[in-house]
């Protein structure tokens, strides 16, 4: 099994989760169901849905989309022709009146503006937006006979990019998408972020996708991510003593396995002759520099959160994160470190929960914390000037 600290994985380099692998096939075999599948971010909900998809490609069709990329309906609508086209071009073309249907979308939608589907003054959508509504769900009806699952994937970013052009963008959409559920013209997996589940509370719109089965993607245990690391470690000639692998499977302990990724990356990348066995202290030495180096994936968390906050809340955010990199506090420890930015609770509260639906902390009787032990590590080397 090779290292990869980047995109998702599938095939021989994926590991574990036959629980949920399972248990999406089982939902999967009910044709009129839908799935979504919520998780902390790096908990690999990309690599189950590409595993599943990799596994049952001779049982169903499948069509997926990275929603994180896409920025209005008529944007992902024009996409979905794409791949399809791309995908089952022989499909079309062998049913002669799908294709006339087919030909007649495809020519549709370009045109489309790809500003909001329904107009704000108004809350109505226009004429050809409806057309092309239209035809998609004559287009969903005629797949969904032929078995095709289409997977969306970072369904909350999407959500989130179009209530940009109002809330009633959104309600539309996952109005729309329920109706194509519900009249067995589509089925869809979902993931998203656990930031989804506030994202759809926020905008009022649960009943939207009530409808929706839960897979409930879990983080490894111990003895998984004990023998993952030993996997990834033994790729590179790297073994670790009894007391120095209790060491790292309790900095994981998390359960994420991009974080087991990146320690295993980071043995290969500090290790000193081509067969290593580190003991504990030799690898608490190695450890410090992987939590030291300025690593972009932890970089890129960072800027997710000033990306997404305010500059008041950021700079609140950051001083948080740095106290509780070094301890577990609660929030009336944490606020006399943050009064003077934010002057209100209710703002400290708004930034934790925030926090934690992008998945850096958790919060358990009263107590914050973060999610990942390593991360902390990292954040302590980096930002502990922020204490400030």
């Amino acid at each position: 099994m090779k290292i990869n600290t980047g995109p998702w994985v599938d095939g021989d380099e994926f590991f574990g989760r036959e629980r949920e692998l399972k248990n999406l096939a089982a939902v999967m075999q009910n044709k009129r169901a839908s799935v979504f599948i919520p998780g902390p971010r790096r908990i690999g909900k990309t690599s189950l849905v590409k595993e599943f998809i990799r596994r049952n490609k001779d049982k169903y069709k499948f069509i997926y989309l990275d929603l994180e990329r896409r920025h209005s309906i008529t944007e992902l609508c024009g996409d979905l022709i794409k791949e399809i086209e791309k995908n089952h071009s022989g499909l079309i073309k062998s049913k002669l009146k799908f294709a006339g249907l087919w030909n007649k979308l495809a020519e549709m939608v370009p045109k489309l503006s790809i500003s909001g589907i329904v107009d704000i003054e108004t809350g109505k959508i226009s004429i050809e937006a409806k057309e092309t509504l239209d035809m998609m769900e004559a287009v969903f009806e005629e797949l969904h006979k032929q078995d095709f699952i289409f997977a969306f994937d970072e369904f909350a970013d999407f959500l989130i990019d179009i209530k940009k052009k109002g809330i009633e963008e959104v309600q539309f959409f996952l109005s729309w998408l329920r109706g194509l559920r519900q009249e067995q013209k589509i089925r869809l997996i979902i993931t998203g972020s656990i930031n989804i589940i506030s994202a759809i509370e926020e905008l009022n719109v649960s009943d939207l996708m009530n409808d929706l089965v839960d897979i409930e993607i879990f983080p490894l245990n111990k003895d998984e991510i004990k023998t993952l690391l030993q996997q990834l470690s033994g790729e590179t000639n790297i073994t670790l003593t009894e007391d120095a692998m209790e060491f790292a499977v309790e900095r994981l302990s998390d359960g994420i396995p991009f974080f087991v990724q990146l320690f295993a990356s980071g043995l290969a990348v500090y290790k000193e002759a081509k067969e290593m066995v580190y003991d504990t202290p030799g690898l608490k030495e190695i450890y410090y520099k992987i939590t030291g180096r300025q690593h972009k994936e932890f970089i890129d968390l960072h800027s997710r959160l000033k990306e997404h906050l305010l500059p008041d809340r950021f700079k609140a955010a950051k001083t948080i994160l740095a106290h509780l990199a070094s301890d577990p506090m609660t929030f009336d420890d944490l606020w006399p470190f943050v009064e003077d930015i934010l002057t209100e609770k209710k703002s400290l509260h708004t930034i934790l929960k925030r926090l934690s639906d992008e998945s850096y902390i958790l919060h358990e009787k009263r107590y914050y914390r973060f999610v990942s032990p390593m991360l902390a590590d990292w954040w302590n080397n980096s930002y502990d000037w922020e204490k400030e």
